[in-house]
Formats: structure tokens, C-alpha cells, sequence
């Protein structure tokens, strides 16, 4: 579970991906919601997350850091957020059967703001291979 502030970027952050190839199928909602809702411990429904300015990369890792900060107490690190978002928003975005090429520059965007080196990401999954391959 994510503490209140940390899930809601999460949740954004999961959102942003989903949408980057400008539609949302009922699979790849179902599955968003359902992630959502294991990783919060307060829901967040879907359609508040719809309404709300879509997050960009480098304004999750601003936040992640500020939090990080000494005796902030931050609930988990960068590098394993960016695994959890990486691996979730995959989950998601599969549920139609491919990555989009967008979607794919999300998930290795929030990556890699997130502190994720290319090797990093490609350690956590084949699924990215093609638009990692480009970043040699």
C-alpha cells in the first residue's frame, strides 16, 4: 500500500500512461482500476482521475524527491516506485494486447525521471525491448 499523497501521483501517474495513446478500452480501465485499488488503501475512482491534468514525468519525480528528503520519511524509494508503475502500467496497457509507441515513452519516461537507468528498465521487463533497443 501507498500512503495517501504517494498513490494518488501513482494513480495519475498509471492514468497518464493508459491515456497516452488517446483512449482508454474497457479492459485497460478495468485493469487500471483494479491496480489502483491494490495499491491504495483509499479508493481513487477512475473517472475523478479522468478529470485531472495528466502528470508528466519529471513532475512525479519532483515530488517523489521533495518527499524523499531528509526526515520527510518517505514511504518508498524512487527506483522501487518507478518499478511498481512500470510493471502496473504495463499490466494495464497489455489488457488490449500491445504497447503503443506512446505508451511505451511514458512508462521508460517515469522510469527514468525516477532516478532508472535505461539497463535498469530493461531488467524489469522484455515487454519495452523495441523502444529500449532505440536508446542504445
Amino acid at each position: 500500500m501507498l500512503e495517501a499523497g504517494l498513490a494518488q501521483l501513482y494513480a495519475q501517474a498509471l492514468v497518464a500512461i493508459a491515456r497516452a495513446d488517446d483512449q482508454i478500452e474497457l479492459e485497460e480501465g478495468q485493469r487500471l482500476q483494479q491496480h489502483i485499488d491494490a495499491r491504495t488503501s483509499s479508493p481513487i475512482p477512475l473517472e475523478d482521475l479522468l478529470l485531472v491534468e495528466p502528470l508528466a514525468p519529471l513532475e512525479l519525480a519532483e515530488h517523489v524527491r521533495a518527499a524523499e528528503g531528509p526526515f520527510r520519511g518517505g514511504s518508498i524509494h524512487a527506483r522501487d516506485l518507478a518499478r511498481i508503475i512500470v510493471l502496473d502500467s504495463l499490466s494495464v496497457v497489455l489488457a488490449k494486447g500491445h504497447v503503443s509507441e506512446r505508451q511505451a515513452q511514458q512508462i521508460i519516461g517515469f522510469a527514468t525521471a525516477l532516478g532508472c537507468t535505461i539497463e535498469e528498465v530493461r531488467s524489469m521487463t522484455a515487454d519495452l525491448d523495441p523502444w529500449l533497443a532505440q536508446l542504445r
